[in-house]
């Protein structure tokens, strides 16, 4: 029969192996684990020995930068996330700080020493936060797989709360300024954003196979889009246009907007050259997800029902679609109204 005791900050487990030897392993500190914790594990572990499961109980909790590659690989190859780099970024920046540790080791203090450390090098809150939004879908995915045990440590300490809902819509003169300013591939990827509310993951990756031009629509595979469901984006006369003209350029390329220079095969990176628009226009504070808030809000003002929105944006709930629609136009004509009542 095993034991449970305490040593230090934290609790060891100890039990006879397959061969009967006596092992000692630490299973995580206090507060976090606590000895009915402790003891639920030494259960689990002579379990799983009896079941003779036992090459299990070496690995049972492994440290953050080990439990890291298998959660971004998970992300990356089982749930098809296409934001998985994103994701790998996020938790590289904690296991810079704590990847050396159990994940039953790390503690709610471990987090808000993060927090305190990134705040010190100017990383701002929504930054920090969807970092630890990361790490916390990472303990709850080693939960589920026997892999941590105890409380979640970032839902213990808590994330950093702001405000990340900026409203920017461009102007029509805006737009204006800015297609004038844009070299040819870079005004066409804006044209197509502000026509179809698509993102911009979604329209550099565009490839002909999703293109109909006899049907005049495009049809996003789930392994392209936000949500991982498939959607159709009808093609209006602007957008038809931009195709046709790529189309003959594309020098038969499976994609849209092409690069040699890019693993992926076509562009992926407008960074740089939108920032540059932006200042040659003289447009300050834009970014490129506001031309898909910037769609939105134009059909909002154009009476389009929200329902109508959110499907062509690939929204799941028309509640997703109401952070990006502010009918100024329609507030104020409301008041007039209100006025001559």
């Amino acid at each position: 029969m095993g034991s449970v005791y305490p040593r230090g900050n934290s609790y060891v487990v100890k039990y006879k192996d397959i061969n009967g030897e006596w092992i000692r392993k630490s299973v995580g500190r206090k507060p976090s684990m606590t000895k009915t914790m402790a003891r639920a594990i030494l259960n689990d572990i002579e379990r799983k020995i009896k079941l003779g499961e036992h090459k299990l109980v070496d690995a049972i909790i492994p440290v953050l930068n080990e439990y890291a590659k298998e959660y971004i690989a998970f992300q990356r190859d089982v749930k098809q996330i296409r934001s998985h780099d994103r994701t790998r970024t996020c938790i590289e920046h904690c296991c810079g700080f704590m990847g050396h540790k159990k994940l039953s080791d790390i503690t709610a203090d471990d987090i808000d020493l993060y927090k305190q450390q990134r705040l010190s090098k100017g990383i701002k809150q929504n930054t920090i936060a969807r970092e630890l939004q990361v790490l916390r879908n990472l303990f709850n995915h080693a939960y589920k797989r026997d892999k941590f045990f105890g409380k979640n440590p970032v839902a213990e300490s808590g994330l950093p709360t702001f405000n990340d809902k900026k409203e920017r819509v461009l102007t029509r003169d805006e737009e204006a300024s800015l297609l004038k300013a844009c070299p040819d591939h870079l005004k066409d990827v804006i044209q197509i954003a502000l026509n179809t509310g698509m993102r911009r993951g979604e329209i550099l990756g565009l490839a002909w196979d999703w293109i109909d031009l006899d049907e005049n629509i495009i049809i996003l595979p789930q392994t392209h889009t936000k949500t991982n469901e498939s959607r159709k984006v009808p093609i209006n006369d602007t957008v038809r246009r931009i195709l046709l003209q790529r189309k003959l350029k594309s020098g038969g390329s499976e994609f849209v907007f092409p690069s040699e220079e890019s693993k992926s095969g076509h562009i992926d990176w407008l960074k740089r050259s939108f920032k540059t628009a932006c200042r040659n226009a003289q447009i300050e504070g834009l970014r490129f997800h506001d031309l898909r808030h910037t769609a939105a809000t134009r059909l909002v003002e154009a009476g389009t029902p929200l329902h109508a929105v959110a499907k062509l944006l690939g929204h799941s709930t028309v509640r997703v679609t109401e952070r990006y629609s502010h009918p100024e136009e329609s507030l104020i004509e409301a008041v007039r109204i209100l006025s001559k009542t």
